[in-house]
């Protein structure tokens, strides 16, 4: 067999081959065609979030909240705490509770007594949902444990129940904590996530007769769907810096506090 004929008989197994490999592609693939095996299209692009807050993400429908554009606590949102509370063995002051250049600051103070700030929303729903911007500055005292929640209308924990949806008890402020207390006094649940708390984060939760949902900066991380472990009388928000202090060593407390930008409600 001459040269030209040996290039002849090459060029055909090869061209055969293609066509069986474009075959076989087509094949393994589930192509009904050879022109179906091959993608021209790009990798596939997620949409990112809309923002880094679950109510712009999920479309909720706002009907309260506070900015903090003012000098002092509107004290016809909230009610802020003042004196001893004898339940909850803490000094509360209304002077701890403070509003400068747009941002809420709760200061737990540097005294043996645990002097702090605590402020409940005036205004009481079954179900909705909320969103706090904020951050926990670092370092700050053992003692100083700060928690955004909902609380029942009618003070009766042990009834109705209680939902933390961000709670603090690191000093270094690197961790959140979420805890569910049911109806009856049951303690149904609690997670934790690390994160920096030092830096400006969205806490939102969403309640509703279903199921609870937990959110940081628009994504959830914690959820509870037991309907019986679940609120279901009036609840509404609560934002306090608790002064516990486990042994001795933990009073006095170093100043230690909490700055909120904003707070906004949700049907």
């Amino acid at each position: 067999m001459n040269r030209r004929a040996l290039v002849l008989v090459a060029a055909l197994v090869l061209a055969v081959a293609g066509v069986a490999a474009v075959v076989i592609t087509s094949q393994r693939f589930g192509a009904t065609d050879g022109n179906a095996a091959v993608s021209t299209s790009g990798p596939t692009v997620l949409a990112p979030p809309k923002s880094d807050e679950a109510a712009v993400d999920f479309d909720w429908q706002r009907i309260a909240g506070d900015e903090f554009d003012g000098t002092k606590v509107d004290t016809r949102k909230w009610s802020v705490y003042d004196g001893f509370d004898q339940a909850s063995n803490t000094k509360w002051s209304a002077k701890q509770c403070t509003v400068t250049g747009g941002v809420l600051t709760l200061t737990g103070a540097a005294d043996h007594a645990g002097t702090t700030c605590g402020m409940s929303w005036q205004g009481e729903q079954v179900y909705g949902r909320w969103e706090v911007r904020a951050r926990f500055p670092a370092p700050a005292a053992i003692a100083y444990d700060p928690v955004f929640l909902l609380w029942p209308e009618n003070d009766d924990k042990a009834a109705v129940g209680e939902l933390d949806f961000a709670e603090e008890y690191d000093p270094n402020r690197q961790y959140i904590e979420s805890w569910l207390h049911g109806p009856g006094d049951v303690q149904v649940a609690y997670e934790r996530k690390y994160v920096d708390l030092t830096q400006w984060h969205n806490y939102a939760v969403e309640w509703q007769a279903s199921h609870i949902t937990c959110y940081i900066d628009g994504v959830p991380w914690v959820g509870y769907a037991d309907p019986e472990g679940i609120p279901s009388q009036p609840m509404h928000l609560v934002l306090q810096q608790n002064f516990v202090p486990r042994t001795k060593a933990d009073v006095p407390p170093i100043k230690s506090t909490v700055e909120v930008d904003w707070v906004r409600i949700y049907r």
